[in-house]
């Protein structure tokens, strides 16, 4: 059997519209994107999903999402990053050509932004999304973990199986 990678696919958590940041990159968490982000953290060490390496998007948002996800995790996730400017607001081309690029190996996490990462989870899922999972696909902190047979240099559209998926308000309190 060929290689298989799992892909964990991340939106940042709930940000702060009303935070007078001015500028969109720099718009930071809200108070329930904090709380989210560490409950998530919660769940991937729990559920056994940790990555090995992490791309993300450079924004603030994203920055103080992957903190809170080491937090909430009890691991230390950053040293593990790799901060990628394509990855701010990416299309599914540009978030497929440059996961394309990514060294192999195992247990990669994306944390980005939507429209892009809804794209992608539709992209390499295809038939698997029919009836669909829920309205919106990809809300703020959800987690979409995949395994990619072939690796990411592999990636085509359908060409991955839904191994789990998390969301915050599926959580317990």
């Amino acid at each position: 059997m060929p290689d298989a990678t799992r892909l964990l696919l991340m939106r940042h958590a709930k940000s702060d519209w009303y935070s007078g940041a001015g500028d969109d990159f720099l718009r930071p968490l809200s108070d329930r994107g904090i709380r989210d982000a560490r409950r998530m953290g919660q769940w991937l060490a729990a559920s056994g999903h940790l990555p090995e390496r992490i791309v993300s998007s450079p924004s603030r948002r994203t920055r103080q999402t992957l903190e809170l996800l080491a937090a909430g995790a009890g691991t230390h996730l950053l040293a593990r990053t790799d901060w990628h400017d394509e990855f701010y607001h990416a299309s599914v081309g540009t978030l497929l050509s440059a996961l394309g690029k990514c060294a192999a190996g195992n247990d990669l996490l994306v944390l980005g932004h939507n429209p892009g990462l809804e794209d992608l989870v539709v992209y390499l899922l295809g038939t698997q999304l029919a009836g669909g999972l829920y309205a919106k696909l990809m809300p703020t902190a959800a987690v979409y973990v995949l395994e990619l047979v072939g690796g990411l240099a592999a990636m085509s559209a359908g060409c991955a199986r839904l191994l789990a998926h998390q969301r915050p308000k599926s959580l317990a309190p």
